[in-house]
């Protein structure tokens, strides 16, 4: 079983521009081939009916239900059944949805919070200017550390 996750009205309008798009590039755009070469090469010289769109994406339809009919192919797309879930499974799958769109909304809360800290953080130390804010934390440099490690075991081995 395929699930396909569509969020929020972004979601909505790029599944609704993903079908237009291939509507389009499938049907429409064979369709208006099939009818500007119907009424090129037959309306004009042999005095056929011209086409409109809709019949000429009717004409592109005809034919290639004619091309699988003839050369007895089958589409390439092939719809089978899945096996049916137990309400046990379908159960699980929603909680683990359920859970993984809570966790997605608490990191984008966590994140937006950490760029808030960030900006206040800037704002306090352009406010201090010199002055240290004790209540601010900052990382500790890993790079000191270590300098700071070498320096003691320097002078251990120095006593040695």
């Amino acid at each position: 079983m395929k699930i396909v996750q569509i969020e929020g009205i972004k979601g909505i309008i790029t599944a609704v521009f993903v079908c237009a798009c291939a509507f389009a590039g499938f049907v429409i755009s064979p369709g208006y081939a099939a009818m500007y070469l119907w009424n090129k090469y037959l309306a004009q010289p042999y005095m056929f009916p011209t086409l409109s769109l809709f019949q000429g994406v009717l004409l592109w339809g005809i034919i290639v239900i004619t091309y699988f009919i003839v050369t007895k192919n089958g589409f390439a797309l092939s719809l089978k059944n899945t096996p049916e879930m137990s309400d046990e499974e379908l159960n699980s799958i929603i909680k683990s949805a359920k859970i993984n769109a809570q966790m997605r909304m608490m990191n984008r809360i966590i994140s937006k919070s950490d760029k808030i800290d960030l900006k206040n953080h800037k704002n306090e130390e352009h406010s201090a200017e010199g002055k240290e804010a004790s209540f601010v934390s900052k990382p500790l440099n890993f790079r000191t550390n270590q300098n700071t490690d070498k320096s003691e075991e320097d002078s251990v081995s120095k006593i040695k």
